[in-house]
């Protein structure tokens, strides 16, 4: 039975082939789009980047071919696994299923058309690029629920539960909170018991959870709702942050005070929260760099999974960027202030 120990050997392996910093900055410094993609067809990424311009040309193929890239890699990690260690890899690959799925439901929320939101969306989980594709395809956000229980998703039920209330009531929010819910419970169910790999998991899962809410507390600031409503968004779970916090937290009358009390849990946060987007940034970066900190962890156990995804994940993340400023013209300096060393 394939175990951590096997499976690590053969990420070491996948990880020997991620661009280094100074690759980056090579592609970074070519000055037109047409040139980066010639340079990154001489990269691991060429075999899926000649793929996609069969079909595509420019920004589409890059795109198509890092999200590609990025799927392969993920699913070649899971051919690896079975057993207890399958189980606990599907755990953290799953991030990206709510991921894809809250940028569909936005996207459907917000009336923009499916291959504007296909290309946002980056397939790593149980739902492949096939499945992705005709979710986006749906009419409207009930039909991304339809087609979602029809593939008998883990994260359907959530979804359909909260159907009615966003029919009524058209929030949005309410309805991506059940997928965090869900996914909140359903990791530290599966990562539940002894041992190393499933107490890595759980921190990592926390962690996510406690950033969540902050989000949402800072977020529900703007919203004057009651304690009992502000609740309701409320996803236990987490370590740092409980109920009391976060209800401290989303009332601008104790906001300071809940600000105080996340310092003192050891949570990153300085000072007053005045733009919410980069303090947002921040705070996943944060969650990003201690995940890919995990590289360097325990050799036997999940730790090397979970720091080479974050690695990976980061690096189609700055090639995407590096794609972008080509095709926009935007200056150099400012790709590189945007772009994320972990």
């Amino acid at each position: 039975m394939p175990d951590f120990p096997y499976i690590n050997a053969r990420v070491r392996a996948m990880h020997s082939r991620l661009l280094d910093s100074a690759h980056l900055e090579e592609l970074l410094a070519i000055p037109t789009l047409e040139g980066f993609v010639t340079a990154l067809a001489q990269t691991p990424y060429g075999p899926h980047l000649q793929e996609a311009l069969t079909r595509y040309a420019g920004l589409r193929a890059v795109d198509e071919a890092l999200a590609r890239n990025f799927h392969q890699a993920t699913t070649r990690i899971l051919s690896f696994a079975d057993g207890r260690a399958r189980e606990l890899i599907e755990v953290v690959l799953m991030r990206w299923d709510v991921a894809n799925l809250r940028a569909i439901l936005r996207g459907k929320h917000a009336g923009r058309p499916a291959e504007a939101i296909i290309g946002a969306l980056l397939p790593a989980g149980a739902l492949s690029e096939v499945a992705l594709r005709e979710l986006a395809a749906a009419a409207d956000v009930p039909g991304v629920v339809g087609a979602l229980s029809a593939q008998e998703h883990p994260l359907a039920p959530a979804l359909a539960e909260g159907l009615a209330d966003y029919r009524e009531r058209g929030d949005l929010l309410a309805l991506e909170l059940r997928l965090d819910r869900f996914y909140a419970a359903y990791g530290l169910r599966r990562a539940a018991g002894r041992g190393h790999s499933a107490a890595v998991l759980r921190r990592v899962l926390q962690a996510e959870i406690d950033a969540t809410n902050v989000k949402t507390a800072l977020k529900l600031q703007q919203a004057s709702l009651g304690p009992d409503e502000r609740a309701r968004f409320y996803i236990p779970g987490g370590r740092l942050v409980d109920e009391r916090l976060f209800l401290a937290l989303s009332d601008p009358a104790t906001a300071d005070q809940g600000l105080a009390g996340l310092r003192l849990q050891g949570f990153p946060v300085r000072g007053p929260v005045g733009d919410l987007a980069a303090f947002e940034r921040d705070l996943d970066l944060a969650l990003l760099r201690v995940q890919a900190g995990l590289y360097r962890g325990d050799p036997l156990e999940i730790d090397i999974v979970i720091g080479y995804l974050a690695q990976k994940y980061n690096e189609v993340v700055n090639l995407r960027l590096i794609a972008r400023g080509k095709a926009l013209g935007i200056p150099r300096e400012r790709v590189r202030q945007e772009m994320v060393e972990v």
